[in-house]
């Protein structure tokens, strides 16, 4: 009986061992800095949300003083954490995404790397490179790209034999195919590109701009063969669309075979929004909605979209189960000096430069993350991090670690989003602008190793309104804590923090990489 007894305790110990056992194990799949296998339940899907041309002071959440109602860019801050020093790898729209989905400084690609090359050249990554797509669907992912893109296509795969790119007979469409972010990792991909014939953004943005040429690509095959003009007034819309009937196919509600979707893996979108790049086309059911013209109107439209697309993880049961990144890929155009006199709207918020400069207005970014049950709501993080840094974060999300020469400017912020830790140590990180003139930012100093950071120089009416003392010296050296609009130079002052920043700048260029 005694033995009996011993027997039945001696097993009922062993279930309450093993079960305990399961259940830390449960419980240690949701400490994602662990490098143990993490299976596609525990994956998380991703809907990273990029604008183009959105500037820091442009959501309410980040300007009290915006013009521009934000309501959904506002309730996903409140839903999620704020990032109030995020730096896009480049102030410029291709070379932004370059880095963010490389992980790597696009300066690194050569002489030329802060631009996107000629109106005609092929795709703006290297073959066989890594990026984020790539590497999520190497760990069971289903990716999409909708958008913009921004990076071209592979044109001269496109080009018939004798021909010179760019004429309206040189393209042997429909039958070939431009090859673009399927290259990189991405399942399907719906893009709009400016290809013929282009007529710049900036003569129509205050005009109608049909006249402005796009082109738009679902699956690389031309929707528009005969390339007549697309209506730009269409293309927020369509793309915000798809956005969403990606995920209604996903969960099944709709049928599209041609988005590629293995039901059984978590989703990559990677929404890259046409807009506000200029031209400034909200539709009819935006206008006057803000208080700042065109433009405000049409960032009030992307807002709107996001509020449906947020809206469709909340009712396809999705959004306990889903990231949301929000961020935008570089500053605001040169046209945020005139919102400021015509309306007194500060797209640049208290920073001084835009878009194509190195200086603050240039490169820092909105940047929000919403993970339900990992990060917590309505919170704000003051720590400095650059968007190469979605390469390593991610691999660590899904439990994967990334080769020593992939992502060379890319460090993990995972530890950041996690309310009991918040150890991040990042290296500084290198600034430039479009005329290649490079810069570092190392704790509150920035370093400009050129006499201006600026290729949009500011206004002589806007320099005064700031208070900005004029220089004339060959480098530029600021304290953003105690001058964080750029105001007054200070590389005379300090010699010697000049010399350091000097020598971690160059050794960083000259090393390949900032690990």
């Amino acid at each position: 009986m005694k033995i009996k007894l011993v027997t039945k305790l001696t097993t009922l110990l062993l279930v309450l061992v093993l079960a305990s056992c399961k259940n830390a194990s449960k419980t240690d799949s949701k400490d994602l800095t662990t490098k143990k296998e993490v299976t596609a339940l525990d994956k998380p899907n991703i809907l990273f949300i990029y604008m183009d041309d959105m500037g820091y002071g442009d959501p309410q959440c980040y300007n009290p003083e915006s013009l521009i109602p934000t309501p959904n860019i506002d309730k996903l801050a409140k839903q999620g954490m704020r990032f109030t020093d995020a730096h896009t790898a480049a102030p410029i729209c291709g070379p932004s995404r370059y880095g963010l989905l490389t992980g790597r400084y696009p300066w690194r690609r050569g002489p030329n790397g802060h631009g996107n090359g000629g109106k005609f050249d092929d795709v703006g990554i290297e073959s066989g490179r890594l990026t984020l797509a790539s590497l999520l669907k190497k760990n069971g992912y289903n990716t999409a790209q909708l958008g913009k893109w921004g990076l071209s296509h592979n044109y001269s795969d496109a080009v018939k034999p004798g021909k010179k790119p760019g004429t309206k007979e040189a393209y042997d469409f429909p039958n070939k195919k431009l090859s673009g972010p399927q290259l990189f990792g991405f399942d399907y991909t719906w893009t709009d590109t400016h290809l013929y014939p282009k007529i710049g953004h900036d003569t129509i943005r205050g005009m109608d701009p049909i006249s402005d040429s796009k082109l738009v690509f679902e699956n690389s095959l031309p929707l528009n063969p005969s390339l007549e003009v697309e209506n730009p007034y269409n293309l927020l819309p369509n793309s915000g669309n798809k956005v969403i009937e990606y995920m209604e196919v996903y969960v099944g509600k709709k049928e599209n075979p041609k988005f590629n979707q293995d039901k059984s893996k978590p989703f990559f979108i990677y929404w890259d929004s046409v807009g506000p790049h200029a031209p400034y086309v909200p539709l009819e059911q935006f206008q006057g909605k803000s208080k700042v013209g065109r433009y405000g109107d049409y960032v009030y439209e992307i807002d709107y979209f996001i509020g449906k697309m947020l809206d469709k993880l909340e009712e396809l049961k999705l959004a306990d189960n889903t990231i949301v990144i929000f961020s935008s890929d570089n500053g605001p155009d040169k046209y945020t000096y005139e919102r400021i006199k015509d309306f007194k709207h500060y797209s640049l918020g208290k920073w001084r430069g835009v878009k194509r400069d190195a200086w603050e207005g240039g490169n820092r970014t909105p940047f929000i993350v919403r993970w339900p049950g990992n990060v917590e709501a309505n919170t704000v993080n003051n720590t400095t991090f650059c968007l190469t840094d979605m390469m390593a974060t991610f691999a660590e999300i899904v439990g994967d670690t990334i080769p020593e020469n992939v992502g060379e400017d890319s460090f993990s912020m995972l530890s950041l989003l996690k309310p009991t830790t918040n150890e991040f140590n990042r290296p500084p990180i290198i600034y430039h602008n479009t005329k290649r003139k490079m810069g570092i930012r190392a704790d509150d100093w920035v370093y400009m190793d050129a006499p201006s950071g600026a290729v949009e120089e500011d206004p002589e009416w806007f320099k005064k309104e700031r208070g900005v003392i004029p220089h004339n010296q060959e480098v530029e050296l600021f304290n953003l804590s105690e001058d964080p609009q750029q105001t007054k130079n200070v590389a005379i002052e300090y010699p010697e923090k000049v010399k350091e920043l000097k020598k971690t700048l160059d050794d960083m260029i000259e090393k390949g990489n900032s690990h």
